[in-house]
């Protein structure tokens, strides 16, 4: 049903938004499955599990665009009641795609965590973390499918009335405390990587570009805490159609925002391949052209080489590849050598 002619209505900035977060992500995840499966013969899993949240997020952003329909963006009291209770499904539906959605995105940053370092504090802190992602989203999960007495009633509108059902204020604590861990949670993984990167790798130009990339987390981190605040301060039971895309927009961003700083360090060797297309040549002292071959010791760029040893866990770095000068080089072969 077309609500687009009442007024206030604002649901088509829901229906331009996640086109635009369906395209980047799609563009994003592409380009890390070319990388990982066509240039550095090193798909792993974190790429699967990048593409399950892939699903999840597209689902969830497609069911976004699909409410829009059932007068989400439109004032509560220009819907039909029918379509109100369809609205309300779509909305529950959401709600529970997005737990596992977010889940599954920080599960995949921390199994690229895993091929990045094998330190045993690092380690720790990521099964740690792990832990506390799924025992929280399995409790979020579980409390908002047991909220009503009956299943099926948690997918119909609900009123102060309702006392077969827990109340709006009770529904709102849960997902703000989702909502701090999940704050605490990213936080945690924005800074592991850069952490390692930092203390582990030589330290060049190149690092810090990639560290520069990882700190777009930040942005991750902000959409969390926008999104606890709006559920905090916004009053979602007057009119809750108009009021939930402003909420929606956000959480929907959290996700993809998400997956798209789990795939950036997957895209290093095919950025670095672009001012070699555009300017026909590279600086490896200046002159020479950018190869790439593969063996299975190394992965080597002209200009930047990066060893691949399984009996060394930190030299998983070669998910990323940094511009070192010829003594760097020696160390590296040195640090990558079997003991």
């Amino acid at each position: 049903m077309d609500f687009s002619s009442t007024p206030g209505y604002h649901g088509s900035r829901e229906i331009g938004l996640n086109a635009w977060l369906i395209g980047f992500s799609t563009l994003f995840y592409g380009l890390r499955l070319f990388v990982r499966i066509s240039m550095t013969k090193s798909p792993g899993l974190d790429d699967g599990i990048a593409g399950i949240a892939y699903v999840f997020l597209l689902f969830q952003s497609m069911t976004d665009i699909h409410s829009v329909s059932f007068g989400s963006g439109a004032h509560l009291v220009y819907i039909p009641q029918g379509i109100l209770d369809e609205f309300f499904k779509a909305l529950t539906i959401q709600t529970l795609v997005y737990f596992w959605a977010v889940a599954l995105v920080r599960f995949a940053i921390l199994a690229f965590l895993s091929r990045l370092s094998q330190d045993r504090s690092i380690t720790i802190i990521s099964w740690t973390v792990a832990v506390v992602i799924l025992a929280q989203t399995i409790a979020a999960f579980i409390y908002r499918l047991t909220e009503c007495n009956q299943l099926e009633d948690i997918f119909k509108p609900q009123g102060p009335q309702d006392a077969h059902c827990v109340g709006a204020a009770d529904h709102n604590k849960m997902m703000v405390g989702h909502g701090i861990v999940g704050i605490v949670v990213d936080t945690i993984l924005l800074l592991l990587p850069i952490w390692v990167i930092y203390t582990k790798m030589m330290w060049s130009k190149k690092t810090l570009q990639i560290i520069l990339v990882l700190s777009v987390g930040f942005f991750a981190v902000a959409t969390g805490i926008i999104r606890v605040i709006l559920i905090k301060t916004k009053n979602f039971e007057t009119d809750v159609t108009y009021e939930m895309p402003s909420l929606g927009i956000w959480t929907n961003l959290e996700g993809h925002v998400g997956l798209w700083c789990g795939c950036f360090p997957a895209l290093q060797p095919l950025l670095r391949m672009v001012p070699g297309k555009l300017c026909g040549t590279t600086n490896n002292g200046g002159q020479q052209n950018e190869k790439i071959s593969h063996d299975a010791t190394k992965t080597t760029y002209e200009g930047s080489v990066v060893y691949r040893n399984e009996a060394d866990g930190e030299s998983q770095r070669a998910i990323v590849s940094i511009d070192m000068g010829v003594g760097d080089r020696e160390m590296q072969k040195r640090d990558a050598s079997p003991v």
